[in-house]
């Protein structure tokens, strides 16, 4: 049984926890890029598809895992081995996800340290280029290593010290301040950046696809953004999952979930592009990069411009603080059970790993930025190796794990899905659409 004090307080805490470690800077930093480097709205119709058919089974599976297993994933892995007879190979399964949980916090951290930055960054009310202002000092602050190592390790000791404090009273009452304030702010400023930039190149742009955009790479982008998006297939659903209240509905947590996810996502294009396209000096195409150099143009010549950029900024990193918290748990959570040592100790030396590792995606800014691994920058093949195979390789072996090797009475009875109609559906999006299509994408990837 679960220990009652890593149980989430409310149905609430556990939605706005699992929303929490979905929406972040995948959705506000991500998303907005990854639609702009891809085609607009090619690459939102295929993200969107993805998120129906593939993020919704694979979500739903991996937190029913986590509900049986109530400890960490490799933990819960042993569970179903002991319990349900299945081959001890499937403990890899909770291993791949942890790992693949701190390679992405590595890198994940340099630039939400980024954002932390930002928040004592606004453009001089006195600039006579604000575009050009923001473009210039976002090329500045990444060339220098010693700034972005700083802002880097204030991030992860932040999220250390978050995790170190428990499940409850660290992440649980985190994210109740955290998101709510986060959901009222993007519409703020998704209200203004529609009237002061080009809404309507900005709707056009991410909702008139352009098919001729599609292309193998377009499908396996949207594909890992979705997985990246919603934290699947890196055991930070499953590690939560083992928090859930026992009496809460999946089915309909899980929905909402997905809901606010995608909203941010989409509302995060409609701040950013019109901004974009309202100015010359920045293209939609800008990449990673889109993201700092736009929002505090959004923010300059408005009233308190200082006070509003540094509200935004701190938010920002607050949500990349839930992703962040998210990320490390599966491997804090299964530390604690393994070594029989405090939050606080294993979460250091996670903490020490994730830091070193991502000085290899911080020095791709400057001081390797031209060394490759297959054509790719340490950071690139870092975010294509997680997010185009490892997310979406965990997400397979999940939903083949439910829909094939555990018994379907078993999953029907624990997940208490009452309409037959409905259970039909998920079913069969567990058991064929959702493998078939990664599958797809793979032989496309590889191809």
């Amino acid at each position: 049984m679960a220990n009652n004090s890593k149980i989430w307080k409310g149905n609430w805490t556990f939605i706005l926890a699992a929303a929490g470690s979905a929406v972040g800077l995948g959705n506000i930093w991500k998303f907005p890029y990854m639609a702009g480097e891809n085609g607009g709205g090619a690459f939102v119709i295929i993200y969107l598809t993805c998120i129906v058919l593939i993020g919704f089974p694979v979500m739903m599976s991996e937190i029913f895992l986590g509900k049986y297993g109530r400890s960490s994933p490799v933990y819960t892995m042993k569970k179903f081995v002991s319990l349900k007879g299945i081959s001890s190979y499937w403990v890899l399964l909770g291993w791949f996800g942890a790992l693949a949980g701190l390679m992405i916090l590595s890198y994940y951290s340099v630039f939400a340290g980024i954002s932390l930055a930002y928040i004592f960054s606004p453009i001089p009310t006195d600039s006579l280029n604000p575009s050009q202002y923001s473009v210039d000092f976002f090329a500045q602050f990444q060339s220098s290593p010693m700034r972005m190592i700083f802002w880097h390790s204030l991030f992860l000791i932040l999220t250390c010290f978050i995790v170190a404090k428990g499940v409850v009273d660290g992440i649980g009452a985190t994210i109740k301040i955290i998101m709510p304030t986060l959901f009222f702010l993007i519409i703020l400023l998704s209200i203004y950046s529609s009237f002061t930039g080009e809404i309507g190149k900005a709707i056009s742009f991410l909702f008139m696809p352009d098919f001729s955009k599609i292309s193998s790479s377009v499908i396996i982008s949207a594909m890992g953004q979705a997985f990246f998006t919603l934290s699947l297939g890196m055991g930070a659903i499953m590690a939560y999952g083992a928090y859930i209240p026992e009496e809460q509905n999946l089915t309909k947590t899980v929905s909402l979930i997905i809901f606010l996810d995608t909203f941010v996502a989409i509302i995060a294009g409609i701040i950013i592009f019109p901004i974009v396209f309202a100015n010359p000096e920045l293209t939609p195409t800008a990449g990673p990069s889109l993201f700092f150099e736009t929002l505090p143009v959004a923010f300059y010549g408005i009233p308190f411009s200082f006070f509003a950029s540094a509200l935004f900024f701190i938010l920002v990193s607050l949500a990349a603080l839930s992703s962040s918290v998210s990320l490390i748990e599966p491997s804090t959570a299964w530390m604690e059970d393994r070594f029989k040592i405090s939050r606080t100790y294993a979460v250091t030396i996670l903490g020490s790993i994730a830091w070193l590792l991502g000085l290899g995606s911080l020095f791709s800014f400057n001081l390797i930025a031209e060394f490759q691994i297959f054509s790719m920058s340490f950071l690139d093949f870092m975010d294509f190796l997680t997010n185009s195979i490892m997310l979406p390789l965990g997400g397979l072996f999940i939903a083949l794990l439910v829909g094939w090797i555990l018994s379907e009475n078993f999953v029907k009875e624990e997940m208490k899905i009452k309409n037959e109609l409905y259970w039909k559906i998920w079913i069969n999006l567990t058991r064929y659409v959702a493998p078939i299509l990664i599958g797809l994408v793979f032989i496309f990837a590889l191809f």
